[in-house]
């Protein structure tokens, strides 16, 4: 049997081991006290002292081990809680995200309205502001409907 967690380094470069890998290091621990020499080659196998299995051991003893599996599987419910409060949040956000594009949409549209509202006024106030008469042309005289014919460039 052989243990499946796999040991970590610290950013200086020394092995740390994990909690799952201490617990099923003492359960092999326990197990090779059957054979003579079990639990030197145990320790030889691991690259591991005397005094690192000892502190293990001790720790087991103390009940450090079980507090730290209670206090990680109570931090893994909490990260869930937090996890589906991030789920939660950005399903808010993105739907808040969808509103203010379609708000952004209509107030493109609004622009491009109002740029054309604004064209066709100013035509409008362009051609308003001739000096054309304003008399309809048939009933102009016939002098009156020359210069009209000229002013629009018809004669």
């Amino acid at each position: 049997m052989s243990i499946s967690v796999e040991v970590g380094r610290t950013p200086r470069g020394q092995r740390s081991y994990p909690l799952g890998f201490k617990v099923e290091f003492l359960q092999l621990w326990d197990a090779a006290m059957v054979e003579r020499g079990g639990r030197a080659r145990l320790m030889r196998e691991y690259g591991l002292s005397r005094a690192t299995v000892r502190g293990w051991l001790e720790a087991r003893v103390r009940g450090d081990f079980e507090a730290s599996m209670v206090s990680a599987a109570l931090k893994s419910k909490g990260s869930s809680r937090v996890d589906a409060q991030e789920r939660a949040e950005l399903a808010r956000l993105r739907a808040e995200n969808q509103r203010l594009k379609k708000k952004v949409e209509q107030a493109e549209a609004i622009q491009q309205i109002m740029g054309k509202a604004i064209e066709l006024m100013d035509g409008i106030t362009a051609s308003s502001t001739d000096e054309e008469e304003s008399i309809p042309p048939a009933l102009m005289s016939a002098e009156q409907y020359q210069q009209w014919l000229n002013r629009k460039g018809l004669s």
